[in-house]
């Protein structure tokens, strides 16, 4: 995973998770907020599923165009949280920065 999550406004946004190992009975949910704190204000939400059935370890997160073409911020950060039976963990070291880009073409 890199350390900045690009987000272009007005367009889909998917981006593609490896955990590398079997997550098929594990929920994940995904938020960007304006700084790294859950009592920041929320951006916007990813929409989380596997790629097949989480077997593969791959997640993947999704903004629809209609969620990112209302985006103001320039910038926030993101996390995932992981649970498995009743325990939650954080899916990564911590959160990421994200930057929201503007497009050109209408």
């Amino acid at each position: 995973m890199s350390n900045e999550i690009i987000v272009h406004k007005g367009r889909t946004n998917i981006v593609s998770v490896d955990f590398g190992i079997d997550v098929s009975d594990s929920v994940f949910t995904s938020e960007i907020r304006s700084q790294p704190d859950q009592a920041s204000t929320l951006i916007a939400t990813w929409q989380v599923g596997f790629e097949t059935d989480g077997s593969d370890g791959i997640v993947i997160l999704t903004l629809d165009d209609l969620i990112t073409g209302q985006i103001k911020s320039l910038s926030g950060f993101m996390d995932m949280k992981r649970v498995t039976d009743t325990e939650v963990f954080a899916a990564w070291d911590g959160p990421l920065e994200v930057t929201f880009k503007g497009t050109v073409t209408v």
